[in-house]
């Protein structure tokens, strides 16, 4: 499948921008920004975007899929987060369910993916990734849990454009059968989760419990303290690893 980037100096977040475009724009687009003023995380968390040291990312997508298969947009794009960073960095990463990026314990990507329905489908998706490439210092609220992917100084432009090349190659491939699932595997060797103790915030209770497994479906599977069971899905919770 074609894809078809456009840069601009600031958005206040990639995916809003997008989102005001979807109808007009094809699939394939892929808005990129040199910084965000506002950029958007999961659960309405903020992520921060500081010009010259990542890639703020969203792509317009207009798959055939029903609303319940709109998690294989964002697993499809951990991966290929994942496999474009190890091959332009050398970098081993993980997945911390459900759409986060790992480096030695670090988070350096974030990934939301915003939808709009109708009758029933998705009208379009607009997959926002935010990659943090170097550490141009991070504020107090982040700095413990935040990396970057490079070492050193911000390299320019080049290496944010090699990863937005890289990760929309590796999405793409992947999304022209998505509902192929041809990535299940690798998100599972991936997930840094999985059999580690965790914190489960659900509906403003905390629990602690096991990571069991990624299902079929990827949810996570979890067993508290008392035994019993979950399936975890992505829009009702979010993990802390312990």
């Amino acid at each position: 499948m074609r894809y078809e980037f456009e840069i601009i100096d600031v958005a206040d977040s990639t995916n809003s921008l997008l989102k005001k475009r979807a109808k007009s724009e094809v699939e394939g687009k892929a808005l990129i920004a040199n910084r965000q003023t506002a950029g958007k995380g999961r659960l309405g968390r903020s992520f921060y975007s500081p010009g010259g040291c990542g890639l703020y990312m969203s792509i317009l997508l207009k798959p055939h899929i029903t609303p319940k298969d709109s998690l294989l947009i964002t697993t499809c794009a951990a991966v290929s987060v994942c496999e474009a960073i190890e091959m332009l960095s050398g970098k081993s990463a993980g997945i911390k369910w459900v759409n986060d990026v790992f480096i030695g314990g670090k988070k350096v990507c974030g990934i939301l993916t915003e939808s709009a329905i109708s009758g029933g489908r998705l009208e379009y998706a607009v997959l926002g990734i935010g990659v943090n490439l170097y550490d141009c210092g991070f504020p107090d609220d982040i700095k413990d849990i935040a990396g970057a992917v490079f070492d050193g100084e911000p390299n320019g432009l080049e290496m944010r454009d090699k990863m937005a090349k890289a990760i929309c190659e590796r999405f793409f491939d992947y999304y022209e059968r998505l509902i192929e699932k041809r990535f299940l595997d690798e998100y599972r060797r991936r997930c840094i989760a999985v059999g580690k103790q965790i914190m489960v915030l659900k509906n403003g209770t905390e629990r602690y419990a096991t990571a069991l497994e990624i299902t079929d479906s990827f949810a996570l599977s979890v067993e508290y303290e008392d035994k019993t069971r979950e399936k975890l899905s992505s829009g009702e919770v979010s993990i802390r690893l312990k």
